[in-house]
């Protein structure tokens, strides 16, 4: 009688990448989180921070290649935009997802305990850790290849200005090159002592402007570029 032989488990997670390493040390480095890492102190384990920070550029790039060649009309800002979506800890979490990364993490015991291999840090940084290990073993062509795979682009929003109204408004006073705009004035502030509400202005030149409130001073900026944006685009500004 044949026993089958157990699949080795960084060998299904390579498959569903779609590269083999050729040195498993950094695949292994890539999935190691610092929490395993300190409960390992004694060991000389290596977390994955290092690579995390290389993937992390070498990600930028290929994102930014893509882009580069897929939106041939489109200019800086919103090519900027594009790939920080691209880039957000939030697409890189689900992208880990879709490839079961959390499965293969190695984390302390105290991540363990609080469900850490499905928090969106650990999974975004050892998603970037992949990619820059796969950069280490493979050099670009491979990484080209991984993110070609994995990559589902047209998932980007076609309004790359709807999660950021203050880049969007940026944006537009850079076009008309208007001078001193956006501006942000606070207004005032309302509400308890632990529960503040901020109101403040924003403005640009030829006296559009608009007020938005929100709980932080920075959600209130956000409010009140979204408000002027559709105020510009009333008027016929855009």
């Amino acid at each position: 009688m044949f026993l089958k032989k157990k699949m080795d488990p960084l060998s299904a997670f390579e498959k569903s990448i779609g590269y083999v390493f050729k040195d498993r040390a950094l695949l292994v480095t890539a999935l190691t989180a610092p929490s395993y890492r300190a409960d390992h102190a004694q060991e000389g384990v290596k977390d994955n921070q290092r690579l995390e920070f290389l993937g992390d550029a070498v990600f930028g790039l290929l994102a930014a290649q893509s882009l580069f060649q897929r939106y041939q009309e489109e200019d800086e800002g919103g090519l900027t935009v594009r790939r920080s979506h691209l880039a957000s800890g939030k697409s890189l979490a689900e992208l880990a997802r879709g490839v079961g990364l959390g499965t293969y993490l190695r984390l302390g015991k105290g991540d363990e305990a609080v469900g850490g291999r499905d928090k969106d840090k650990a999974l975004a940084d050892a998603m970037e850790a992949v990619f820059g290990a796969v950069w280490c073993d493979g050099g670009f062509k491979a990484t080209l290849e991984v993110y070609k795979r994995l990559m589902r682009e047209e998932a980007v929003p076609l309004d790359v200005w709807a999660e950021n109204p203050k880049g969007a408004l940026q944006e537009l006073a850079q076009r008309h090159a208007w001078p001193d705009s956006p501006a942000y004035e606070s207004v005032e502030v309302t509400g308890p002592h632990h529960a503040p509400v901020y109101t403040v202005k924003a403005r640009v030149v030829g006296g559009h402007e608009a007020l938005g409130s929100g709980r932080t001073k920075r959600a209130a900026e956000v409010a009140a570029a979204k408000a002027l944006l559709a105020r510009l685009s009333e008027a016929g500004v855009g």
